[in-house]
């Protein structure tokens, strides 16, 4: 995952907990999508005979997943960097 974004709380900024609240409604959004993919996953019986092209979407289908989870983790490391500028 790309580096972390990490605003510099000032006066004539963005509020903090505006900027944290911000990036925990990505995370609980993407969670939302993480429920919905899962309903998608590739299915055997959706692949007669081929059995290949199941396992390689499926694999895809998880890397997905897997990148969206990735992003939830950055996006909850920024808020906490920020939270962390208050005190």
């Amino acid at each position: 995952m790309s580096a972390l974004i990490r605003p510099t709380i000032n006066i004539n900024g963005t509020h903090p907990e505006d900027l944290i609240r911000a990036r925990l409604d990505a995370n609980r959004s993407l969670n939302l999508v993480v429920e919905w993919l899962k309903e998608v996953a590739p299915n055997g019986r959706d692949y007669p005979g081929d059995s290949e092209r199941c396992a390689a979407d499926r694999e895809t289908h998880y890397a997905r997943i897997a990148a969206l989870r990735d992003l939830q983790g950055v996006l909850l490391e920024e808020a906490l960097a920020i939270r962390d500028q208050q005190s």
